[in-house]
């Protein structure tokens, strides 16, 4: 008779799913990197029970390997038990998410995966699947899990995660669908209501616009608006694609789509202030569509929001809001004030809520400064640095963590660094 069985429990990092529900998505597919080999099994025949506590032994030790081979070997000696299989499945869901933790999205997919070959319809695995589609560059993969997830557990987060990459992906209506089954369920829930009247004021805003779609992007706007500022707008976008992906060495592998609006609707859906003439939400907007400014002009304003969109996907939406800033001003060419001064301690912290100022002089000054940090870790390191910072914020890593990974000092020492060079 078998004693009594103890579940195994995994627990999916809190951050993967937060982090996923900020914005946008577009990611470089990583390389499976590949265990080490397990341990030799022994060739004592045996039974479920045996190679049960063998397993359990390795998963509480994290040799994930030869705890999961373990499990599969107990399933396949007792086929007709579901408890054995989902033995299998929660092993290799937590393998999933320890090398997923790592940036290994390839290999954690594959890991899944093999967690969905015991229990096909988990949820759990579904959503951890979905997660680590979306961080391998693979969206549509990404919906088909997450949608399975949903109509297996109803999740909220999972709606939630589902309505922006349907919202991102230029599909209201599938949108539209989640978040209202979300507040079906939980009518307080802040972020759905807020993300369905973004969704609802865009479809009115929007009604009546037609698409217009290339290789790399789509361009939504007035049916009015004129072919010649559609096709500007185009060539500003391939320009700065170009630019950016030689910089940084990126480009997003689906298209973005940009919206070209006119200045009163561009208001009426971004609601923003009066000083910002472009915006990156997971959706390129552009209030452009019966006013393009001078060629020079609209080549630097496409290349600072497009810059945004790729700052956001290399860093899966935890850069601070002064690297976005600071580091979309150097990709469109941007140069800094070398008579800069800065009174007093000079801090990433200070910096962060100088620039997210409602005030617009203050917030300028923040762009100033965030464009000479930036800078100087360009000097530091290179785009290469920078681009490496964001990947490692993406992964997971505190700012604080990722800097002194970068550029071998700590953020204390850098900002002391600056205060120096900075102080008025």
């Amino acid at each position: 008779m078998r004693g009594p069985r103890r579940a195994l429990a995994v627990a999916a990092p809190p951050a993967a799913l937060a982090v996923l529900l900020g914005l946008g998505w577009h990611a470089r597919a990583s390389r499976p990197e590949v265990e080490p080999p397990a341990p030799p099994v022994t060739p004592v025949a045996l039974d479920a029970d045996a190679l049960r506590a063998e397993a359990l032994e390795h998963y509480a030790a994290g040799r994930f390997a030869p705890a999961c081979e373990r499990f599969s070997r107990a399933a396949e000696g007792d086929a007709a038990s579901g408890s054995w299989r989902q033995d299998v499945a929660r092993c290799f869901e937590g393998w999933g998410w320890q090398v997923l933790r790592g940036g290994r999205a390839g290999e954690a997919t594959l890991l899944f995966r093999q967690g969905l070959a015991a229990v096909p319809d988990d949820p759990a695995l579904l959503r951890a699947l979905g997660i680590a589609s979306i961080h391998e560059g693979r969206p549509e993969n990404a919906l088909t899990a997450l949608e399975g997830a949903a109509g297996g557990d109803d999740d909220p987060d999972v709606r939630l995660l589902l309505a922006r990459l349907y919202d991102q992906r230029d599909d209201p209506e599938s949108a539209v669908h989640h978040l209202k089954a979300i507040l079906a369920v939980q009518p307080d829930h802040g972020a759905a209501r807020r993300l369905l009247d973004k969704v609802e004021r865009e479809r009115a805003v929007e009604a009546g616009f037609v698409r217009h779609a290339t290789e790399h992007f789509v361009v939504r706007h007035r049916g009015d608006t004129p072919d010649t500022t559609v096709r500007a707008v185009v060539r500003s976008l391939e320009a700065a694609r170009e630019r950016v992906g030689h910089l940084l060495g990126y480009r997003p592998v689906e298209r973005l789509t940009v919206v070209l609006y006119e200045d009163r609707q561009f208001r009426q859906v971004a609601r923003v202030h009066g000083w910002v003439t472009g915006l990156f939400d997971g959706k390129i907007r552009l209030p452009v569509a019966h006013g393009l400014p001078a060629r020079p002009a609209l080549d630097r304003l496409v290349a600072h929001e497009y810059g945004h969109a790729v700052i956001h996907a290399l860093s899966r939406g935890r850069a601070p809001r002064w690297l976005h800033e600071g580091l979309a001003q150097t990709l469109e060419g941007a140069l800094g004030d070398p008579s800069l001064r800065v009174p007093g301690r000079l801090t990433l912290g200070g910096l962060e809520a100088l620039v997210s100022d409602a005030d617009p002089v203050r917030a300028r000054a923040g762009y100033d400064i965030a464009l000479w940090v930036t800078h100087d870790l360009e000097q530091r390191a290179g785009l290469q640095g920078l681009r490496t910072l964001l990947e490692r914020l993406g992964s997971g890593d505190s700012l604080t963590v990722a800097m002194t990974a970068v550029y071998g000092l700590r953020l204390v020492e850098l900002e002391a660094q600056w205060a120096a060079l900075l102080g008025a």
